[in-house]
């Protein structure tokens, strides 16, 4: 038994996207009874950390899911127990670095892409195959022949925006060789798009609930009044052309001060029901998201949020002033979000520098300034992530939001085909026509132009209704804080200004919220640049500043006699 001391990366096992673990029914298949069970073992594991120190206890629970696959490959869970067992092994070999662990975790994947190649799990499943050869093995050639394979075979995939992201920087055709893969013996689909998982994330007077479908679904949603039967009101959405993941399990107890269950279940031939049974009801919305496809609902406490503490201010209000301003809000938590992580690699630089490697590292180093800043009375820094693990677009400003955060600041690396281009610059969430500031939230989002331009009409009201005012000014102080920081050490850093821009990241954020693009990546010279600790560490001290000002020109406002 070889003993695993590092335990990095482990909260990335969030499975449960094709870990669905229901009741053993009677009369059910037998692959779903195995199947069943097998998932029912890895959240066991999954909760007990002792035995996640030992690879055997990690090789007994891929081996759960391989004999499903192995003795079942014509079911409609052999897919989905391939890309379990091969992402765990893919996970342990993060921390063992055992080579025949990477190996073993590949070849699963490599199955599930020659054997499903119909599933929606393929196209990840080819992703995982590619991610090996720039993380781990360093053969970025061999990494731009699988990401090719995987657009050209995927061109609808949920991941295959990210993939071409990933190609553009590693210099792959834009085109890629077509080459056809030979499919199995295996039926052609699976039916209906299916409702694969629900998630929630809670905060004091908050709750984001997620549903995940294998694809882009229209729905329509209401509220329905407390009655006889059921003393609460309730939030439904109605799934239109979507079926129920056979095994997904409910209803499930949230028990929050918004939500108290969450129901789902069909509601007639083609529409998949979600009801939010509810303790109480304010503002609520809805908003679409892409690769991977699902629908996000956010519902707040009625009365808006109470338990924020709040100083009068002294000074009076004057026409401008924001609405955080006028409540008397200090800024007492700040969420820092290092952009990317895990499976998402985020942008590649010339020299195979990982966007997601270097967000971090300066995400801790601002962390480690602001709580070393007493005079600015923070009490809490919080990191989205703190290691090397992928976390979804939308939980991040949920993670804020569920935290009471007073600011959220998202750190990433920019990234461009015109490898000249550089420069810094920062982003707040608002309606933009500027071609560029939608080309790089495409990107950001792993999703299209189009996507971007769809979005508008819908997130038109969300992005107006944010803190706009404030996070204009957040970003403008951050902006030139970092700029100026950098201007004092190294030659030609570009000034790329404020910009507003639709960043799914900060979609839903409930307190002043940025994005930094700290330096391009793409561009050699910065790249270098980011590869060295000590332009890391003024990267940081030039965001810490920038908050620094935002937060003492707050408390001046505040108090203009301290």
């Amino acid at each position: 038994m070889r003993s695993l001391v590092s335990l990095r990366g482990l909260s990335g096992l969030l499975l449960a996207f094709y870990l669905a673990p229901g009741p053993v029914t009677a009369g059910q298949p037998a692959y779903e009874t195995e199947y069943q069970k097998a998932s029912t073992e890895y959240y066991k594991f999954k909760a007990d950390e002792k035995r996640r120190k030992f690879r055997h206890h990690w090789h007994k629970t891929a081996r759960l899911f391989e004999r499903v696959a192995d003795r079942y490959p014509d079911s409609t869970r052999a897919d989905d127990a391939l890309f379990t067992a091969g992402k765990l092994y893919y996970e342990l070999y993060v921390i063992s670095r055992v080579a025949e662990d990477l190996d073993h975790a590949v070849d699963l994947m490599l199955r599930l892409v020659e054997r499903h190649p119909d599933s929606h799990l393929a196209d990840d499943a080819q992703l995982y195959v590619a991610l090996q050869w720039i993380e781990f093995r360093k053969k970025p050639d061999k990494a731009v022949k699988e990401l090719a394979f995987l657009v050209e075979q995927f061109p609808d995939g949920d991941v295959t925006p990210k993939a071409r992201r990933m190609l553009e920087d590693l210099g792959g055709p834009e085109e890629p060789e077509k080459k056809k893969i030979k499919k199995a013996d295996t039926p052609a689909t699976k039916g209906k798009p299916i409702l694969v998982k629900v998630q929630y994330d809670s905060g004091p007077d908050y709750t984001r609930v997620t549903l995940h479908t294998q694809v882009k679904t229209k729905y329509k949603f209401g509220v329905l009044d407390a009655d006889e039967k059921n003393k609460f009101q309730r939030l439904y959405i109605d799934l239109q052309g979507i079926r129920l993941e056979p095994g997904l399990a409910g209803p499930i107890d949230v028990r929050d001060s918004v939500v108290r269950r969450i129901r789902f279940g069909p509601f007639s031939e083609d529409v998949v029901r979600v009801v939010l049974d509810l303790s109480t009801l304010g503002e609520h919305k809805l908003f679409p998201m892409d690769n991977p496809a699902r629908v996000v609902i956010d519902v707040s406490a009625a009365g808006g949020d109470k338990s924020k503490p709040r100083v009068p201010p002294k000074s009076a209000s004057r026409p401008g002033q924001s609405l955080s301003m006028l409540a008397g809000l200090k800024v007492r938590r700040i969420v820092i979000d290092p952009g990317h992580g895990g499976r998402d690699p985020g942008a590649i630089g010339p020299k195979k520098t990982l966007e997601k490697d270097i967000t971090l590292d300066i995400a801790r180093r601002l962390a480690k300034l602001l709580r070393k800043d007493e005079k600015l009375g923070i009490k809490d820094v919080v990191l989205t992530r703190t290691g090397d693990r992928f976390v979804a677009l939308e939980r991040r400003a949920a993670i804020a939001n569920s935290k009471k955060a007073d600011l959220f600041i998202s750190i990433h690396c920019n990234a461009h085909r015109i490898r000249r281009l550089r420069g810094v610059e920062t982003f707040y969430l608002d309606l933009t026509n500027d071609r560029y500031s939608i080309k790089l939230a495409a990107r950001e989002n792993a999703t299209s132009e189009k996507t971007i331009s769809d979005l508008k009409f819908i997130l038109a009201d969300l992005a107006l209704k944010s803190h706009v005012d404030d996070s204009i000014t957040l970003g403008r102080a951050i902006q030139k804080a970092t700029v100026g920081k950098l201007r004092r050490h190294y030659k030609r850093i570009k000034d790329l200004k404020l910009k507003p821009a639709l960043f799914y990241v900060l979609i839903g954020a409930r307190m002043p919220s940025v994005l930094v693009e700290t330096s391009f990546i793409s561009n050699a010279e910065e790249e270098g640049r980011l590869r060295t600790k000590t332009y890391r560490r003024r990267v940081a001290e030039g965001i810490h500043a920038g908050i620094k000002s935002f937060i003492e020109a707050r408390n001046r406002e505040l108090d203009p006699d301290s």
